[in-house]
């Protein structure tokens, strides 16, 4: 396979493996996830499910959203809501899940709270804080359909203050709504939903313009292609012959390829369409999830 050309952003995958990639998107990947709760009304009718409230009002939404800390960690949420009480919403779509997931949560909330909590405010005026994770392998939701983590005494008792932390288990899809939610989250076509809420807005998403085939294409290569031509290039004028040329050429195939699986899994891909779309073995693009 030729190294990639600066302007031709398709030369390391046919059309039909990026189509194949394409059809294959759900709500648990990135590229859908960022459009899919940017609508106010889909955000609200989501939060009302999970936290089991109706009265709930969405007053905004914002994807992508980052809060910068000068002189430490900043975040960047994928989804950070408000109501109409001044309360705050973080959603995040945990495609991997790791050790650390209830310490990021809690670090959330309190960039959230540090970010809104008024200067000079009585502490009774922190604001409520949710961090909502929807976790796709069920880690650390202890088999529960929603594992909810509050504050609570020694007597077992809610302080009903600090982050509430929801994790909803993205394994387990029964008919109660927040299962037929997490079926729906799940599906790459909208016909096979269940919610008419959810199938509405990813047919949107996907087939009302939102997210084409063209700008998934740029996403999948805004980073990744660059790394065939310029690791090629580079090794194969180091070697100044012929065989190291090839052999630079070489490498930067398989580097562009693994940068593309690195990309493709950063956007909550399955690891098995990714290796379909790549070409690598699932064994190492399974290795790049553990290694993430």
């Amino acid at each position: 396979m030729p190294t990639p050309k600066k302007d031709d952003i398709r030369s390391c995958f046919t059309e039909e493996e990026l189509r194949h990639a394409y059809d294959n998107l759900t709500i648990f990947s990135d590229a859908v996830s960022n459009l899919f709760f940017r609508d106010k009304e889909t955000t609200q009718h989501v939060l009302r499910m999970i936290l089991d409230r109706d009265d709930l009002n969405v007053t905004e939404v914002k994807t992508q959203e980052r809060i910068d800390n000068v002189i430490g960690h900043s975040v960047r949420f994928d989804v950070l809501a408000t109501d109409s009480q001044g309360s705050y919403y973080n959603i995040e779509i945990q495609n991997v899940s790791h050790e650390d997931l209830l310490m990021r949560a809690d670090f959330y909330g309190a960039a959230m709270k540090m970010r809104f909590f008024e200067k000079s405010a009585s502490y009774s005026k922190v604001p409520k804080v949710y961090v909502i994770f929807f976790v796709k392998d069920g880690r650390f939701c202890n088999n529960r359909l929603i594992n909810r983590v509050v504050f609570k005494d020694e007597d077992n008792r809610d302080l009903e203050f600090g982050t509430r932390i929801f994790l909803v288990n993205g394994k387990l899809q029964d008919e109660t709504p927040v299962g037929k939610l997490m079926h729906d989250f799940s599906c790459s076509s909208h016909e096979e939903m269940k919610d008419q809420v959810i199938a509405d807005r990813f047919q949107c998403v996907m087939e009302g313009g939102l997210l084409k085939m063209d700008d998934f294409t740029r996403l999948v290569f805004r980073r990744g292609r660059q790394y065939g031509e310029e690791l090629g290039e580079r090794n194969g004028e180091e070697r100044g012959e012929k065989r190291g040329e090839k052999r630079g050429e070489k490498r930067g195939e398989v580097k562009a390829k693994l940068d593309v699986a690195r990309n493709l899994l950063s956007m909550k891909m399955r690891d098995t369409d990714v290796a379909k779309a790549t070409g690598l073995p699932l064994e190492q693009v399974q290795s790049l999830v553990v290694s993430s």
